[in-house]
């Protein structure tokens, strides 16, 4: 795949653009399941047939999406729609750059029908005009779960029934209880009570399960208004609390040694090895893979189960995601990428392409969710993590910072927060120095 994207690459720089020889050139991150990238196929498929026009689809992997994007769009040659999981968190600024379509008369009759916070996350501000647009579309959401080895669970002696609800004695059960007794029923000292990323190289696992701790506190960095607030002493001081409470983890060796060199992945692997009995995934991901290739384990031995009480007693606000897709300007057909886009959420292949994505997503329109396919008693996964989307209020603070969400991208593409992790576990210095390390460099990011 890097060499198709170099080729790829070379070949937007080389030729232009209508040497392509197609009406609409659609970009769409390829999917982990066969089965979503055939739904893909038979999208654009669909959409031939009905417009008469010759669709030309390119599927990127994942961790390449953004750098072609940038390329194509550096050599004038960006496509008309765009689907990527990390390059849509840069939508931001390309609309302050004023290159992407304003997709709102294009969903026209269908808006009222997305979710009215993801319309309003996906507006954002043109800096050439001064005003802001739908410039993005919502292609799913996500929510942050955590799943437990039930079947390990029972051989340290305890059920589902034992784990705590309050938040401190819900990690220290973990730790101090499960860990200490699975070692000992299974006679092994390679299993770890919890599997949590403490890497740079986890660049949004790291970065998005220590802003689920800073919500425990009620101490995200960002506000819900998308504005900075980490110059507020007690937002400060719940920052730090909420960083000492992750890094304890490490710092008990609670979870794995080479949880400082983990990627997205590893956390998902040390799972499903066994190796760990509980994680946090802000995606299904993990049991998705189980249901292919060990149904057992999927619907007997692995729970997914709700998160505990904050730590103030009340309930948990939920660490969430949106993921969009974007049409450039510079694309040459914004029209007719208008009219694909109108396919995918009038004519329902946006949730056809959501029932094949693994679980990934979730309908970016709740009246979806309340659908057999998600509500399904009879899937302890796909149900339990859709009550827990349907029921608790979630917080998404990746979609940019209100007036400045353009330059925000680079908070996210450093993983400032992770490095934050980083350098109390590794480096040894104190929360309070690496949160204040964290603030300065988001502020100077801001400044910019």
């Amino acid at each position: 795949m890097r060499s198709e994207a170099v080729i790829l690459a070379a070949t937007l720089v080389m030729a232009p653009f209508g040497a392509r020889g197609a009406d609409l050139v659609v970009w769409w991150e390829k999917g982990f399941y066969p089965q979503a990238d055939e739904a893909v196929g038979e999208i654009v498929a669909a959409f031939e047939q009905d417009s008469g026009e010759q669709v030309e689809l390119l599927q990127p992997a994942q961790d390449e999406v953004f750098d072609n994007a940038q390329r194509a769009l550096v050599a004038g040659q960006p496509p008309d729609f765009l689907f990527g999981t990390t390059s849509e968190s840069w939508a931001a600024q390309w609309a302050y750059e004023d290159q992407l379509a304003d997709l709102e008369a294009a969903l026209g009759p269908v808006l009222d029908l997305f979710d009215p916070d993801i319309i309003e996350a996906s507006t954002l501000l043109n800096g050439s005009t001064g005003r802001r647009g739908l410039y993005a579309l919502p292609m799913g959401r996500g929510s942050n779960h955590i799943h437990v080895w039930n079947s390990l669970l029972e051989r340290a002696g305890f059920t589902l029934a034992d784990i705590p609800r309050e938040w401190s004695a819900f990690w220290a059960f973990w730790c101090d209880q499960v860990q200490p007794a699975v070692r000992k029923a299974l006679g092994r000292d390679d299993i770890w009570g919890v599997g949590l990323p403490m890497s740079v190289a986890a660049l949004s696992d790291t970065f998005n399960e220590l802003e689920q701790f800073q919500l425990a506190y009620e101490a995200p960095w960002l506000g819900r208004d998308r504005r900075l607030q980490v110059d507020e002493p007690e937002i400060r001081a719940g920052i730090v609390r909420a960083l000492s409470d992750y890094t304890a983890v490490w710092s008990k060796g609670c979870t794995p040694p080479d949880a400082t060199s983990w990627a997205n992945t590893d956390n998902n692997k040390a799972f499903l090895a066994q190796s760990v009995v509980m994680t946090a995934n802000p995606s299904l991901s993990i049991p998705a893979a189980l249901k292919r290739e060990r149904p057992d384990d999927y619907y007997r031995n692995v729970a997914t189960i709700d998160w505990p009480n904050g730590a103030n007693g009340q309930p948990l606000v939920i660490y969430g995601f949106i993921h969009r897709a974007v049409i450039f300007k510079g694309g040459g057909h914004p029209a007719l990428a208008g009219d694909f886009v109108r396919l995918l959420a009038e004519e329902g292949w946006l949730a056809h392409w959501l029932t094949f994505m693994g679980d990934q997503f979730f309908p970016p329109m709740r009246k979806l969710l309340d659908q057999p396919f998600w509500l399904d008693s009879s899937d302890p996964h796909r149900m339990a993590a859709a009550v827990q989307l349907l029921s608790r209020p979630h917080y998404d603070p990746t979609l940019g910072v209100r007036d400045k969400e353009w330059r925000s991208p680079r908070i996210f593409e450093e993983n400032v927060w992770g490095k934050a992790v980083h350098r109390v576990v590794t480096d040894g210095i104190s929360p309070e120095q690496a949160v204040d390390e964290a603030i300065a460099r988001i502020k100077q990011i801001l400044a910019e």
